[in-house]
């Protein structure tokens, strides 16, 4: 039987991506990519020295825990181009199979090729400059389909793991919390306690807090919010500054806060509704990447890749109400409209993304993601036939 057309689509597409990315270092090691701020980190730790506001040429300043660091010391002894490239293969392999298996338990009846089609915009960027946003969502995708067939220490660790890289992924540890607070909590615990102290079985005690008081004085220090609106965060803080509202770096934590327990109070109406354990997991999801994407505490152009699934689900859910469908086709409209801006001079770009674009579509996600929520919420007592088959094929 013949496939259609845009599996074909699917497939070209995602193949010349992940073949750019992945043999691009090879060849040009330190151009456009994070790997070496990683790759450098990790000698410094094997090597004992400072971590944090270290002079390297071509990379930005480290910001991430010593474990990251003692986890590069390996890779920083390969060539620059082999190291580059096999943590985009590992990147790559996390993020598309945890993809996979989340959609083909939400929706196994829509082909798989159409998710990976819909996913496909937000993630170039990441794969391009080998981010670990990457990583991080391949991760919190496969916790989350793990929780959803209650298999929760394996889940605990792997959002653990997404946290001691990033920090902000605690906060889908936070939401899974609530679906089973003891069987999820303890090994999350564990996880993040083990990861924090784990440098010390390979360093002294002495240099690795050493290196903790580095890396908080270096996170006070690192402050965006009076950045061009181009090149500061691209979060809701962004929006509000563009609509003229002064909200200090401190207030705003407050907001970041709310919108955390706001997100809580919704996932726990849909847990309490009806919703199925994987269901609710998948919802775990969606609600933490959007909260991480416009309320988060460092939210970057390539943090967006994060919501790729979300988008993905959103446009092809049943049972969302209209006006969710359309914020849902409006935030994919304005994602694919700054893959393709970002692919233009920085003359043309950036006074468009100081409008606030990207912050803009994950808000439309955002208000996609939570209708459909609460509408399969509201009718968990009495499901219509649509509803009824996004409770199943949720399961």
């Amino acid at each position: 039987m013949k496939r259609p057309t845009w599996y074909q689509l699917a497939f070209a597409l995602w193949a010349i991506l992940i073949a750019v990315v992945c043999i691009k270092p090879l060849f040009k090691p330190f151009s456009g990519t994070v790997y070496i701020t990683y790759a450098l980190a990790g000698e410094d730790f094997a090597e004992g020295r400072r971590l944090y506001n270290v002079n390297h040429p071509n990379t930005d300043n480290f910001r991430y825990l010593p474990v990251v660091a003692a986890g590069f010391a390996p890779l920083s002894q390969l060539p620059p181009g082999v190291g580059g490239s096999l943590w985009r293969v590992l990147g790559i392999a996390l993020f598309l199979s945890g993809i996979a298996a989340w959609a083909r338990q939400l929706r196994p009846g829509i082909p798989l090729p159409i998710v990976m089609l819909f996913a496909l915009p937000l993630s170039i960027g990441s794969l391009n400059n080998g981010q670990a946003n990457t990583h991080v969502a391949g991760l919190m995708l496969w916790g989350c389909v793990l929780a959803g067939r209650g298999r929760w220490t394996v889940a605990a660790l792997l959002i653990a793991g997404a946290a001691l890289f990033k920090g902000y992924p605690i906060a889908l540890g936070g939401l899974l919390l609530l679906l089973a607070p003891l069987r999820f909590g303890i090994p999350l615990a564990i996880g993040v306690g083990i990861g924090i102290v784990l440098p010390a079985a390979f360093q002294s005690t002495d240099y690795v807090m050493e290196q903790y008081r580095y890396l908080l004085a270096n996170l006070e220090a690192d402050d965006r919010s009076s950045f061009p609106l181009w090149g500061g965060y691209q979060d809701a803080h962004m929006l509000l500054r563009i609509a003229g509202i002064a909200v200090s770096r401190d207030n705003i934590r407050f907001v970041q806060a709310g919108a955390g327990l706001l997100a809580a109070v919704v996932l726990w109406m849909s847990w309490k509704g009806g919703m199925t354990r994987m269901g609710a997991a998948a919802n775990a999801y969606s609600l933490g990447a959007c909260w991480m994407c416009l309320f988060g505490p460092a939210v970057e152009a390539s943090t967006f890749i994060l919501l790729a699934p979300v988008l993905a689900f959103e446009l092809l859910a049943t049972g969302s109400p209209r006006w969710a469908k359309l914020a849902a086709s409006l935030s994919a409209t304005f994602f694919l409209a700054t893959v393709i801006l970002f692919a233009l001079p920085h003359a043309v770009h950036r006074p468009v993304i100081a409008l606030g674009i990207l912050p803009i579509a994950a808000a439309l996600l955002t208000v996609a993601a939570t209708g459909r929520i609460l509408t399969v919420c509201s009718v968990a007592g009495n499901v219509t036939p649509p509803v009824e088959q996004e409770l199943r094929l949720a399961a």
